[in-house]
């Protein structure tokens, strides 16, 4: 969810990146999410038009769907726990993670470890997306995260020192970070060395699409949807599972899916790579549509860029 450049903006972003943020930070274990997840709620009684705009691109989704209005408002809240995310990062270590985040299928990740494979997770922005790279870092697994792809908006000098900080904020975690628009060489090797790989299978928030995508229908929407996790798991003969996190009461709860199966042919591995992710969309957005981040842009053409 991209909202516009404003002197108001401005002016918040200095309240929350500022005083807002040292004051989580020195809060109980947990409650970074539980505030933000609040402030977002607030924050879209205020977003009139764009609040409009996800609940119209909603209906395209969920014809029949009577809860939009209310699935539209907390999408806000999804947003801002992950927009601030990295308040928690530098936080969250072997001790006290369990405060942050449950598991459902880690048995997946023990398994390719216990079997020296590499394991790539492939996962939508939903919730906090990057909180359980951060956990299995914590935990002390060997974890790597392929991303990139800032918004593609000037900002003004708030918004750049708000982005420079959310960069040395994620830089505490304890994972490795590889941009995807540079060379894959190092994380083709961390697969082969037995480690863990996470990403996102549906976009860049709002920047520069990277990588291969290969164009599926999700919930009746033409889009183009990344491959590279699949085409790294080839490569490097990992393993490969679908990843997303949902709030569980105070915390989240990262989801681990059941294998991928891949066909040797590294085509078919990536046309079945696209098949499966489209599916897994589709399931995981109709049961948390509250939780996905791209809602503002799930209109004809906008996804196909």
């Amino acid at each position: 969810m991209v909202v516009g450049e404003s002197p108001a903006k401005d002016l918040y972003r200095r309240v929350v990146w500022g005083p807002w943020r040292l004051a989580l930070e020195r809060g109980p274990y947990g409650v970074e999410y539980v505030a933000n997840r609040r402030l977002g709620l607030l924050a879209g009684r205020f977003a009139g038009g764009t609040r409009a705009k996800v609940e119209e691109n909603l209906r395209r989704a969920f014809p029949d769907r009577t809860d939009l209005g209310r699935v539209a408002r907390r999408t806000f809240g999804a947003h801002f726990a992950n927009q601030y995310a990295s308040f928690a990062f530098g936080r969250i270590d072997r001790d006290n993670w369990p405060r942050y985040l449950v598991w459902e299928g880690l048995e997946h990740v023990e398994a390719a470890r216990a079997a020296g494979e590499g394991l790539v997770l492939v996962h939508p922005h939903m919730g906090p997306a990057q909180l359980p790279l951060c956990v299995l870092g914590a935990m002390g697994f060997p974890v790597h995260q392929v991303g990139g792809g800032e918004p593609q908006i000037e900002k003004s000098e708030a918004g750049r020192w708000a982005s420079e900080l959310r960069h040395q904020l994620e830089a505490r975690m304890p994972v490795t970070l590889h941009d995807g628009a540079g060379y894959l060489r190092k994380v083709l090797r961390a697969l082969s060395n037995g480690e863990i790989v996470l990403t996102a299978c549906d976009g860049t928030g709002g920047g520069k699409e990277i990588g291969r995508r290969l164009e599926r229908t999700v919930l009746g929407q033409r889009m183009r949807v990344p491959v590279g996790g699949f085409w790294l798991a080839s490569r490097a003969k990992a393993r490969v599972h679908t990843l997303h996190v949902v709030p569980d009461g105070l915390r989240h709860r990262a989801i681990v899916g059941p294998r991928v199966a891949l066909p040797t042919d590294p085509d078919a591995a990536l046309e079945a790579g696209a098949d499966a992710t489209a599916a897994f969309l589709a399931r995981v957005l109709a049961a948390h549509p509250e939780e996905w981040h791209f809602w503002d842009a799930f209109e004809p053409g906008r996804l196909l860029a």
